[in-house]
């Protein structure tokens, strides 16, 4: 670990793995509850791509209903095992200005890139408000560029 002078970091460099974990703890929360739920965790992507609610959808189509609650809670566990490694490289290598942590963090806004360009590119029902992932996936990318970009300079300061 690097010596740290805290009184000349910024409020970046200070916080911003905070700001990482709490963005992982968000996305753990996420995911157990897709894991325990399924669709019924947030129907409304259902409904936005559909245009019929999810309990109609699955009295009128149990296999494909099926299929889609598999999906979204596999997806659940997948996003909870990328969240605890996050967590893992949050604590460890980013706490420590470890530049390999660094760069192992740009999965997140490059995963709410790839999220919010499916959305953008599924065919949606005109007549629904966009599903909250076009929402909170932009929201999240924000978040987790400021706290990659603000300190930078840790990762990578100047050379003398």
């Amino acid at each position: 670990m690097k010596p740290v002078d805290a009184e000349k970091e910024t409020f970046a460099e200070r916080h911003s793995w905070k700001i990482l974990f709490g963005a992982d703890i968000i996305f753990v929360l996420f995911g157990i509850g897709d894991m325990i739920q399924g669709m019924s965790a947030d129907p409304a992507i259902a409904n936005s791509i559909t245009g019929i609610g999810w309990e109609e959808l699955k009295i009128s189509s149990p296999p494909i209903a099926s299929l889609i609650d598999l999906q979204v809670r596999t997806g659940g566990a997948q996003l909870v095992i990328l969240a605890a490694l996050s967590i893992l490289i949050c604590v460890r290598g980013y706490r420590r200005w470890e530049r390999w942590a660094w760069y192992a963090q740009w999965m997140w806004p490059l995963l709410m890139v790839f999220i919010f360009l499916a959305f953008v590119k599924a065919d949606r029902h005109p007549d629904c408000p966009p599903p909250p992932p076009m929402i909170s996936a932009p929201i999240f990318f924000v978040i987790f560029v400021l706290a990659l970009v603000l300190p930078y300079r840790k990762f990578f300061p100047k050379q003398s």
